[in-house]
């Protein structure tokens, strides 16, 4: 056998990394959706948040941007690429689902929510413990998501408050 013809790459271990990078691209849709469907005036009616068109799409780029930074780093700081599908997540249950159920209606959102973050969501956290991340990293990440995400509407609310 001559030494061109030996495989010198090294067999990779698959891992389940790749669902980081599925909700990334899941928050994009999720924006656009949200973007097109009236969350603005949705937020302000049923959350008390302003949210001016300029200020909703750079928020979202930041997040989107975060979302891809996050997913590149993967299983290397598992509580830090987290943290993004656990915001995802709190998102998708308790400002889209919730807010359906109460009111009745759809809420702007609701549907990418639904059929991507809570999957894609899911499916991050299994594939972390499939993959042998500690859960500590994981219960770590799914508190700082849901910190992150109360913040974040916290925030929004209060900029979008009278005397702003």
């Amino acid at each position: 056998m001559r030494a061109a013809e030996v495989d010198l790459e090294v067999p990779r271990r698959r891992t389940r990394e790749w669902t980081l990078w599925v909700v990334a691209a899941s928050c994009s849709l999720h924006v656009a959706e949200e973007y097109l469907t009236g969350w603005q005036a949705w937020a302000r009616e049923t959350l008390g948040i302003v949210m001016p068109t300029m200020r909703f799409l750079v928020a979202n780029a930041v997040l989107v941007a975060a979302a891809f930074f996050l997913a590149r780093i993967g299983w290397k700081r598992p509580a830090l690429s987290l943290v993004i599908p656990a915001a995802t997540l709190v998102n998708a249950v308790f400002f889209h689902v919730l807010p359906t159920v109460v009111q009745g209606r759809a809420s702007p959102g609701v549907y990418s929510a639904t059929l991507l973050y809570v999957p894609f969501s899911s499916w991050a956290f299994l594939g972390a413990w499939r993959d042998g991340v500690p859960r500590r990293a994981m219960a770590v990440a799914l508190l700082s998501g849901t910190l992150l995400m109360l913040a974040v509407v916290l925030v929004a609310r209060a900029l979008g408050s009278p005397g702003r």
